[in-house]
């Protein structure tokens, strides 16, 4: 659910939010429709295909490939990646634990990426799980008795959206700078960890297990030596996996568990069911029993339930369910320890129909008559549960409550949007905003001003930076934000989307937008639609459903030039998946599909030939079009190597007669983005799920580009602003990051040295009134610095004199001379070595 919702919300009252919940409905639950594919099954579908699930044990080989036989390009041995924002739209968070004495000391893990403590209560965050296979977190625990020691259970919980299951339970002794694997690999989800107050070396771990397949190492485990042996204490099912435990604080031979019967395919939907029940052990977990006595534990139509237990009297427990359909089903409360229930409160935590989402109950520690119940929205009682307040400041869709052990006041909630605190028991709320855990599925870099960047988010619409500052991102498009793009000659118009192709566009700088789908035929479209621009006249776009569509008006009318590219629509496939026009050629169009085709068009649509011959059968992740020759193009697959097909990238010189395999010595991993270097197109750049890579001989051999990306985080899309040579990879799970790839700009005119000068583009290009003016030299010398007109007449004489070797920036301002607009000249000249670039003026 979407930000701009919950103002609609609280603006236009109950009718809004009857059209709101019955939007949220048909999108998000049970969409069984062939024209969509679900926003928590697309990403496993993508990894997939052609097979039923993501084999995980070869993404983890693939992983491990990477960090042990790839080595970094040498021309960027010592770049790094440099975070690009935003810090402050903040991404899904799953779990927070805070320490038991320091209440400056908080721990949060994220639906995607990593695990990242605070010493200063929020304010601000460092990454501490960078080195793990895996960044999806499901649960936090700290001993109480030694907050060094620290639980952490891979792998979210929450059943959907974009993510890769956990590889079991980590274990940290100092404090979170290392970390131990200590079993269970085959958890897949972690619901919560609970550990024995009076012995801490016991605990007790919730396996929720796969959500695609049935798994019998689902279920309870019980350590008693702190994690390094794992015992089964309660299992029920191999469908069945426990999605809460907690101990008793007072008497932890008492111990209760939740378990949910559920599981997620394409064509079988289960969030509950009769084997769904809460159990209680009074003896330390040896044996359990199902609770009734008024809770509906064994119910068919039982869902989630997250339960708490009250520290300051042990025998108040609460417990938050749901029903099997994704409805709330309203909060549980026993005042003697189990044996009888009441159902107290029945509207509490609405959901939006998907309470297997946003499921999470918490009771203050110190006052067993404060709860706070999570749902779409954050509320809070202060009588037992008796009524609630709902907080709509919060962004919606709630994961994660703690409150501090040392001081009940201080309260920490992680939902959708990120983390929210208080200092002073909820009175006033503080939102983070430098955590840098945006999942980015696509971006974009405005060709006017690299420092402007625009990328479409899960959760969170469509944002943009207007400075490149890190912390002033802004949503500027609802829904879930996918493809956009901006004009590369007109900073007011812009183009964004949210899920299933609702395209839209904006002449006024995206201060609003109108609709981009009249003429469209949005009845097989992708969750995420491409739409690309043509490099020629960018009012011209393209984009894709089950058919190509071009607009010459910027979005305002589509015309439909194929027929349907796809094999049918069946198991929600069926869509364009990606699409490129030539530069050279506008008239050439290649586009890929998700059930494995690639097409071409040499007459702007006319006709379509399908180019098939020796691709595998994978998903399509990209086409990229060479951009100086139309018969060339490249075509990126998703997919990991189960079968005989382990390539993933290949090249065409002959509009796709034939295919060559250029995979080289890359990953068995997917590919999801492939762009060529303007400079030198020998040098490609792809974005991987296990991070970025580059070649620079055609895909012969491949090499990690730079440091300080995680391998562990998909790489969704990658964006080169040639004028500055800036290269932007937008993440999913750790927000965007950029590098400059100046380094690799060998100019070679005759008798130069490139090695030894080097002339950069000018930044910005183009400008108004100023641009800056970069080159570099290693040796001494006499530098001339000449700007001319195109008909060569000398315009300004900016530098003449003799230079130490270093790197220099003039700023040329067009003050001086009161330049037209129109294209100019710069020529640099030192030792013989002479190199003249392009730059382009408008007022």
């Amino acid at each position: 659910m979407k930000k701009e919702k919950i103002y609609v919300y609280i603006i236009l009252s109950v009718i809004v939010f009857a059209f709101f919940f019955l939007y949220v409905s048909q999108s998000k639950l049970d969409n069984k429709e062939e024209n969509n594919i679900p926003d928590y099954d697309w990403f496993e579908k993508q990894r997939a295909y052609p097979f039923d699930e993501i084999p995980y044990a070869e993404r983890l080989k693939a992983l491990d490939y990477v960090k042990n036989n790839m080595t970094a390009d040498k021309m960027y041995a010592s770049s790094s990646w440099t975070l690009a924002g935003p810090t402050n739209v903040e991404g899904r968070i799953t779990t927070i634990a805070i320490h038991p004495a320091n209440p400056q000391i908080v721990y949060a893990g994220c639906a995607n990426g990593g695990v990242w403590k605070s010493t200063n209560f929020c304010q601000s965050w460092t990454s501490i799980f960078d080195n793990e296979n895996t960044s999806s977190i499901g649960a936090l625990a700290i001993d109480p008795n030694n907050p060094n020691i620290i639980y952490c259970g891979t792998g979210e919980a929450n059943s959907l959206r974009s993510y890769y299951p956990g590889t079991g339970i980590y274990k940290s002794t100092d404090a979170g700078n290392s970390w131990t694997f200590i079993g269970l690999n085959n958890s897949f989800s972690i619901g919560n960890i609970s550990i024995n107050r009076l012995n801490t070396n016991e605990l007790y771990a919730a396996a929720v297990g796969s959500l695609r397949h049935t798994n019998p190492e689902r279920g309870i485990y019980k350590s008693t030596n702190g994690g390094i042996n794992w015992t089964m204490s309660l299992f029920v099912a191999d469908s069945v996996g426990a999605i809460d435990v907690a101990v008793d604080p007072v008497n932890p031979n008492r111990v209760f568990g939740a378990m949910w019967e559920r599981m997620r395919r394409e064509d079988y939907i289960k969030y509950g069911g009769p084997k769904t029940a809460l159990y209680l052990s009074t003896n330390s977990g040896l044996n359990w029993n199902i609770l009734s006595g008024g809770f509906p534990s064994g119910d068919a139509t039982l869902g989630r339930i997250s339960l708490d237990i009250s520290v300051s009297n042990p025998l108040i427990v609460y417990a938050l369910t749901s029903y099997a359909n994704g409805n709330s089903r309203g909060l549980y409360k026993t005042t003697d320890g189990g044996t009888t229930w009441s159902l107290i409160n029945s509207s509490v935590a609405s959901s939006s129909n998907y309470a297997w989402f946003n499921r999470i109950c918490k009771v203050n520690p110190t006052n067993p008559n404060i709860v706070y119940c999570g749902g779409l929205y954050m509320e809070n009682s202060t009588n037992g549960g008796t009524s609630f307040t709902s907080n709509y400041s919060f962004h919606v869709d709630h994961h994660a409550i703690c409150f501090t052990p040392s001081n009940s006041n201080y309260i920490v909630i992680g939902n959708d949007g990120g983390i929210h605190s208080t200092t002073n028991a909820g009175t006033s709320w503080t939102e983070s905003t430098s955590l840098p855990v945006t999942q980015f599925y696509a971006g974009d870099i405005s060709y006017l001003n690299p420092g402007v960047l625009m990328g479409g988010c899960q959760d969170n619409g469509t944002n943009r930076t207007t400075t490149g500052n890190l912390n002033d991102w802004y949503d500027i498009y609802g829904g879930d934000g996918f493809y956009c793009l901006f004009d590369y000659t007109n900073t007011q118009r812009l183009y964004a989307e949210s899920q299933n192709g609702a395209m839209g566009y904006s002449a006024n700088g995206g201060s609003s937008f109108s609709s981009g789908t009249n003429g469209l035929d949005l009845t097989y479209t992708n969750w995420s639609t491409p739409f690309i621009m043509d490099k020629t006249n960018p009012l011209i776009l393209y984009t894709g459903t089950y058919k190509i569509y071009k607009t010459i008006n910027g979005m305002q009318s589509w015309t439909a030039i194929s027929p349907d590219l796809t094999n049918g629509h069946v198991q929600n496939l069926g869509t364009i998946t990606t699409l490129d026009v030539s530069k050279s050629n506008p008239a050439v169009l290649y586009c890929g599909t998700d059930d494995a085709n690639v097409w071409v068009t040499t007459n702007n649509g006319t006709n379509w030939t399908k180019i098939i011959s020796g691709l595998p059968n994978r998903w399509v992740t990209r086409v990229t079009v060479h951009p100086d020759s139309a018969n060339v193009c490249y075509v990126t697959h998703s997919g990991y190597k189960v079968d005989s097909s382990g390539a993933h990238v290949f090249r065409t010189t002959n509009y796709g007669n034939n295919w060559t395999s250029i995979h080289g010595n890359l990953p068995n991993a997917p590919i999801n983005v492939l762009v060529i270097d303007p400079n030198d197109t020998k040098t490609l750049i792809i974005g991987t799920d296990a991070g970025v890579m580059i070649t620079r001989d055609i895909g012969a051999t491949w090499n990690i580009l730079g440091g300080g990306l995680l391998s562990s985080i998909p790489v969704h899309d990658l964006k080169i602003h040639n004028p500055s040579r800036k290269l932007v990879a937008f993440t999913h799970g750790r927000s965007a990051y950029s590098i400059n790839l100046s380094v690799i700009q060998n100019i070679s005119n005759g008798n130069n040295k490139p090695e030894q000068y080097t002339l950069f583009q000018n930044y910005p290009n183009p400008f108004n009134p100023s641009t800056k003016i970069r080159y570099d030299i290693k040796k001494d010398g006499f530098v001339s610095l000449k700007i001319y007109d195109l008909t060569g007449k000398e315009v300004e004489n900016l530098i003449n004199e003799n230079q130490k070797a270093g790197t220099y920036e003039y700023q040329f301002s067009i003050y001086k001379n009161n330049l037209a607009s129109g294209a100019y000249f710069y020529k640099l000249q030192i030792n013989g070595f002479t190199d003249v670039k392009r730059m382009l003026l408008i007022k």
